[in-house]
């Protein structure tokens, strides 16, 4: 895939204790590929993305550590580990890293640091991140207005009230053209998934 747009809606019936918020994750046409239900900012429960779509699999992500300083381990539906997503303290470090410990790729906050810090004493969020693989940009995550095929239809009130003011953006993972899409599709969902439940919104850093 060269494009996924992550999508929101809430919608508590029937859901467990510490509910957040349901994802689902779209291709370029505005299939749905993945959803998932998030709970307690991925700290509370494990994270099942459940499959919507053919050739896609069912997969996994469970913390440890606390939601300042947490791994996430990632594993399929057999329950075979494929990677592992750090975030270690203050700077808002996100690393993915392989089953072997080798690092597959970075979410990094693009702005200068000097940038970063003025953005911050002012109160200022980033809106994007850069992936990077090998030392290299390969693609980018950010804040785009929505798709006509992801627009969601929550079923009570609360649901279509927090759509009408928040779903005109979703969360976007575009490769940078010419770059190749072998990062593991299931390793970026979940990334853009750590990154908008901790604040696609909080600073990252090269780390």
């Amino acid at each position: 895939m060269d494009f996924i747009q992550q999508t929101d809606r809430y919608d508590h019936q029937g859901k467990a204790r510490h509910y957040q918020r349901t994802y689902e994750y779209r291709d370029r046409q505005g299939e749905i590929q993945w959803h998932c239900d998030v709970f307690g900012s991925c700290i509370s429960a494990p994270t099942e993305f459940i499959a919507a779509a053919a050739g896609r699999d069912n997969f996994t992500m469970t913390a440890k550590g606390k939601f300042m300083n947490a791994t996430y381990f990632l594993d399929d539906a057999g329950g075979n580990r494929f990677a592992t997503i750090t975030r270690k303290g203050v700077g808002f470090r996100w690393k993915a890293l392989g089953p072997d410990n080798e690092e597959i790729c970075r979410a990094v906050d693009p702005a200068s640091w000097k940038e970063a810090v003025v953005r911050d004493v002012l109160g200022g969020l980033p809106d994007s991140f850069a992936i990077i693989q090998d030392g290299s940009f390969v693609a980018r995550i950010a804040k785009e207005d929505l798709v006509e095929g992801a627009k969601t239809k929550p079923r009570n009130r609360l649901g279509k009230f927090l759509d009408k003011v928040f779903g005109n953006r979703a969360v976007t993972l575009q490769f940078e053209e010419g770059r190749p899409a072998s990062l593991d599709t299931r390793v970026l969902i979940s990334t853009m998934t750590l990154l908008d439940v901790h604040d696609i919104t909080g600073a990252a850093a090269s780390g």
